[in-house]
């Protein structure tokens, strides 16, 4: 891991968000860039909404290297092109150590309530929870998943609709686990996760124990396109991943669901939803529902059975 990084970020009207995040994500360390909605939520921490009103923050890090400079350039030249489409404020740039690249978004992130029970709460904010509450505690540390993206809503709700007693889940694409652990709280049996980066894996890892439930998931660190097993062994798949690696990663994902099982396919950019729909279609499964927040979709799917 680099030494040092170099946060870069801008604030940005709701509706070129998610095609600032989308440059970032192209030039960011692993392809990744953090959106901090703005969330409003009443005094007792219910009914989360994300406020249009109020400027989108994105940030994302690049190592500070030979070949910063160059890269910074190429995003003011993005950045530049983006702003015909509506306002974005100055980039800001801030050099960090590593342990500060850990800290940097922590200040972004509140106790957020999903849906009807299920709570995400940081790790260092005190909470006192009710008796019907599901409570993620957690730490994303250097992995992505904090719950205030819309894609990672999509499939809380989901799970807390879909959730039986006794399942099995695959979650490909863990990051920080908050799916994984929502679906061992709601009952689970248990949950494989999946993540490729193994800095994230050791986050997933340490959250699994935070919310004690580490003894029922299975962290695989690897690429769910070649790596995974090609088996029916599931009872609900989630994979909250871009589209490029839901197209590619199809045959296995559905293959890992037991026939008439769901999946759950979140992470998706709407001008990509046709592609991924056309390519689960054709490895035999049907559509149940779509949610959509902008131009982030997610798709609910069943596997046909034979």
């Amino acid at each position: 891991m680099p030494a040092r990084w170099l946060e870069v970020a801008v604030e940005t009207d709701a509706e070129v968000a998610d095609a600032v995040a989308e440059l970032f994500a192209r030039f960011g360390y692993q392809q990744g860039a953090a959106i901090f909605h703005p969330v409003a939520q009443d005094p007792d921490g219910e009914n989360a909404t994300i406020d249009p009103a109020t400027p989108v923050l994105i940030a994302t890090y690049l190592p500070l290297d030979e070949q910063v400079d160059a890269t910074v350039e190429r995003l003011r030249h993005g950045l530049w092109h983006l702003s015909q489409l509506g306002r974005i404020g100055d980039l800001r740039l801030r050099t960090l150590a590593e342990e500060e690249w850990a800290e940097a978004w922590k200040s972004h992130f509140p106790v957020t309530r999903i849906g009807h029970r299920i709570v995400i709460r940081p790790s260092w904010i005190p909470y006192e929870s009710r008796e019907d509450e599901i409570v993620v505690h957690l730490d994303p540390g250097m992995a992505f998943g904090t719950g205030l993206h819309p894609t990672t809503q999509h499939c809380l709700l989901w799970l807390e609709r879909l959730v039986t007693p006794g399942m099995s889940v695959l979650d490909a694409g863990a990051g920080s686990g908050i799916l994984s652990i929502a679906a061992l709280a709601l009952g689970a049996r248990s949950v494989t996760a999946w993540e490729i980066d193994p800095v994230a894996g050791e986050v997933l890892r340490e959250n699994l124990e935070r919310n004690g439930v580490g003894d029922r998931a299975t962290v695989r660190i690897g690429d769910v396109t070649g790596d995974l097993a090609d088996r029916e062994a599931y009872d609900l798949v989630m994979a909250n991943i871009v589209a490029r690696v839901l197209i590619e990663a199809g045959p296995r994902l559905v293959r890992a669901a037991r026939p008439g099982a769901h999946l759950v396919l979140s992470g998706i950019i709407d001008a990509a939803e046709e592609g991924v729909r056309r390519r689960y279609q054709d490895l035999g499964t049907e559509l149940v529902e779509r949610r959509q927040d902008g131009d982030w979709v997610s798709l609910l799917l069943r596997r046909n059975r034979p």
